[in-house]
């Protein structure tokens, strides 16, 4: 089992089966190909994307529907190689800092497949946000099913 470097959670060692392939490219990040998802903390709903190979390279990311339940991809438009639509695992990037509200991307969110562990980053025809707040006004529930998990 290989031990890598992290950015939040330090030297920790991982399971092969536990990696995640990118087969299309995060935007930005060409190079990047191998990512584990890591907890943010106990009963977080935060999830760290975290590089194999890089490591200070760790995106912050959560379950859509979470934050915005009428979420939905347009299957049509996806590739093929990504398989049936329940057996995926759809996360979106969020930004937390920098004098940022905290958001997600809806407009291009990651898509792995659950069983072949292979994915990556989409951009979505539909008219998603590429800001949406991660935090509803005060008052306003947002419970909904997840369909991401912990592990693709």
């Amino acid at each position: 089992m290989p031990t890598i470097e992290t950015r939040f959670h330090g030297t920790i060692t991982i399971d092969e089966q536990d990696i995640l392939t990118v087969d299309y490219e995060i935007l930005g990040f060409p190079q990047e190909r191998r990512f584990v998802l890591l907890p943010h903390q106990p009963d977080s709903p935060f999830l760290y994307l975290q590089s194999v190979t890089t490591p200070a390279l760790a995106f912050v990311c959560i379950d859509p529907l979470l934050r915005f339940p009428e979420y939905q991809l347009p299957v049509e438009e996806l590739p093929k190689a990504l398989g049936e639509p329940v057996d995926w695992a759809i996360l979106c990037l969020c930004t937390i800092g920098n004098g940022h509200n905290p958001s997600m991307n809806l407009k291009s969110p990651l898509i792995f497949n659950r069983g072949t562990r292979h994915g990556g980053q989409f951009v979505l025809s539909l008219p998603y946000p590429l800001q949406y707040p991660l935090f509803p006004p005060q008052g306003t529930p947002s419970e909904a099913p997840s369909h991401a998990g912990t592990h693709p």
